[in-house]
């Protein structure tokens, strides 16, 4: 019986330990650049959320307190400022039983809300209620705010300047400053401003 020969037109041999070393570096290089892009992706989406949250809680916040009586605040503001002896009055979660609010329940929804399993209680949320052209508090506030404040505001306050000095203006205005935290340190907080403007001349 005749044997029949086979050529091997290509003949095939196997990678070498380098080229395997090769790719398997480059594969992993790859992979943990990836891996860094999704990892820093998820941290930027984190930091935006937490972001968009304190801010819609700020405005909220605010919100709600252009709503209350403006006598009734602004007597409780000064009561508040010559028991503490501060330039400003504090408002959180802790004073919802006040007369000053109509309802404990809905200020206690406002000023302490619960969103994406956080509670955003008196560590995190601050409502900071000063007098509107009073120079001297004005001053005491700038040069000793409060430790809340994040630094981006305190930097505003110092370049802030009273636009109109009529002392008038004081008993029918109320600055407000509203700060959310949602991070762990106070310069991870939203923090939006406005005034408050008594029910005479709305």
């Amino acid at each position: 019986m005749e044997k029949k020969k086979f050529t091997v037109l290509h003949p095939s041999r196997g990678f070498t330990l380098i080229e395997v070393l090769a790719s398997i570096v480059i594969l992993s290089t790859v992979a943990a650049g990836i891996f860094l892009f999704f990892t820093n992706a998820m941290k930027y989406t984190t930091y935006n959320q937490g972001k968009t949250v304190a801010v819609n809680v700020a405005r909220g916040v605010l919100a709600y307190m252009e709503r209350l009586d403006f006598t009734a605040l602004q007597q409780y503001a000064q009561t508040d400022m010559a028991t503490t002896n501060k330039p400003y009055t504090e408002i959180n979660a802790s004073n919802c039983r006040s007369s000053l609010f109509e309802s404990e329940q809905v200020c206690q929804a406002i000023l302490r809300p619960t969103i994406n399993n956080v509670v955003y209680d008196e560590t995190r949320l601050h409502v900071f209620v000063v007098p509107y052209n009073d120079v001297v508090q004005w001053d005491n506030f700038i040069q000793s705010p409060p430790a809340e404040l994040p630094a981006s505001l305190k930097k505003k306050l110092t370049e802030e300047t009273i636009a109109n000095s009529d002392v008038n203006l004081q008993k029918y205005l109320l600055k407000v400053y509203v700060i959310v935290r949602w991070g762990d340190d106070n310069d991870k907080a939203a923090w939006l401003e406005g005034v408050i403007a008594n029910e005479a001349i709305r």
